[in-house]
């Protein structure tokens, strides 16, 4: 009997041993749950703030195309000048599209985790380089723009007032562009460590 006892002592906590490891394995999934649920909200996040962004640049640049066309002709700037004036900020426009154009329709997290992180390392890779390609662009069209300002406007009062515009614009300008440009790279690293995550790595 006291053998019977013990033994039957040891089932039982080896029963409730074993609901425990139970219970605790269902705590633990359900905490990986909430962590990978966690982490694609936050990553859904941060790809819709930077979608927004891309949509505000653009739209930012289709009415910088249409106003300049009527007031670069209205000022009596060259038509040379006229004319690379809309055809850069066309490209801006359309390249800002074209960055984005695969996130922009992704606007939930995907289960292809893989195809996520390759769409984000492209646009890392294509914002590093468009950085290096619009500064020196910016850099000549401005002095291009003093040039017109200085011998080809007739009206040479809105013209100076003009280039006083446009240098404190491009200051602005500039620091909010890099302000942004530099804020999209970080939120990319940040969800593709949170993707990382998502993928055990």
């Amino acid at each position: 009997n006291v053998v019977y006892m013990e033994n039957n002592m040891m089932f039982r906590e080896l029963e409730d041993m074993k609901v425990q490891m139970e219970l605790l394995k269902e705590k633990l999934e359900k905490q990986e749950i909430v962590k990978e649920q966690h982490l694609r909200n936050a990553i859904k996040g941060k790809l819709g703030e930077i979608n927004r962004r891309a949509v505000r640049m653009i739209f930012v640049g289709l009415f910088a195309t249409v106003y300049c066309t009527w007031m670069l002709n209205h000022l009596g700037f060259s038509l040379c000048y006229q004319i690379v004036t809309i055809v850069m900020l066309s490209f801006c426009t359309l390249a800002t599209y074209v960055q984005h154009k695969n996130l922009l329709k992704a606007r939930d997290l995907s289960s292809d985790l893989v195809k996520e992180t390759f769409d984000l390392l492209k646009l890392k890779k294509r914002y590093n380089r468009w950085l290096k390609l619009a500064l020196p662009m910016i850099a000549v069209w401005c002095s291009w723009l003093a040039y017109e300002v200085l011998y080809v406007i007739p009206d040479r009062g809105i013209g100076l007032s003009l280039l006083i515009g446009a240098a404190v614009g491009v200051v602005i300008g500039g620091f909010v562009g890099l302000k942004i440009h530099f804020g999209t790279l970080k939120k990319i690293d940040e969800m593709l460590t949170q993707i990382k995550e998502l993928k055990g790595e």
